[in-house]
């Protein structure tokens, strides 16, 4: 009996011992761990407050999506809808019927990095049947 009390007031010597860690001893308060800011808020592009390093985009990047036979007479009927969305924005969009894609790319004033990725998402939605109101809603995400 003596052997089990010994090793009762061990382990609660060891529990005791666990209790008195401290994993947090090193935990700092950030300069970003603030009650004021709002970390969920998706703040907006502005062109004149933000600005680029260097002005522009180094780079043109593009994208380009397939679509079915039958969505041709209906992308024809609305991509001045969606050429106008895309120049405002200052991306640069071309339909070929012949191949049956859809091209967006940047262009030289594209001041938002961002805003290819969108016009990617444009377009794939406009290839999968979405209607021309309801994906041009997501330029504006």
């Amino acid at each position: 009996m003596s052997s089990n009390h010994e090793g009762g007031a061990a382990a609660e010597q060891d529990n005791s011992n666990q209790a008195k860690k401290n994993h947090n001893k090193y935990r700092r308060d950030k300069p970003w761990d603030n009650e004021d800011i709002d970390h969920w808020k998706v703040e907006h592009w502005d062109d004149e407050k933000d600005t680029l390093p260097g002005g522009r985009l180094l780079e043109e990047s593009s994208f380009a999506t397939l679509f079915p036979k039958y969505r041709e007479h209906y992308l024809r009927e609305v991509w001045p809808v969606v050429t106008k969305a895309l120049d405002g924005k200052k991306i640069a969009c071309q339909l070929d019927l012949v191949e049956g894609s859809m091209t967006v790319r940047t262009t030289s004033k594209t001041s938002d990095p961002y805003i290819i990725l969108k016009a990617r998402d444009l377009i794939k939605l406009l290839s999968r049947s979405i209607p021309v109101a309801q994906a041009i809603k997501i330029l504006n995400d």
